[in-house]
C-alpha cells in the first residue's frame, strides 16, 4: 500500500479515520476505486462501507452502490 501525507492546518481537528473515509468515498464515487478498495482504505469491510455510504447525507444525491 502506498503512503500519502496530508497536511492539515493546526486549527483543523479532524480524526484520521474521518479523512480516510472521506477520501475513500470520493474516490469510490468517481470510479477511481472499487468497492473493495474503498472499503479497505476506509478501514471497513465491504458491508460496513456500503452501510456507511447509505448513512451519509451527501448534498442532493447519495453515493450510488456499484461494482467495478
Amino acid at each position: 500500500m502506498q503512503t500519502l501525507n496530508i497536511n492539515l492546518p493546526d486549527n483543523v481537528d479532524i480524526p484520521q479515520n474521518d479523512v480516510l473515509r472521506a477520501v475513500a468515498t470520493r474516490l469510490y464515487d468517481t470510479g477511481k476505486l472499487s468497492l473493495q478498495q474503498a472499503a479497505e482504505l476506509a478501514g471497513f469491510t465491504e458491508i460496513e462501507f456500503i452501510e456507511d455510504l447509505m448513512g451519509q447525507s451527501l448534498a442532493e444525491n447519495a453515493v450510488k452502490i456499484y461494482r467495478y
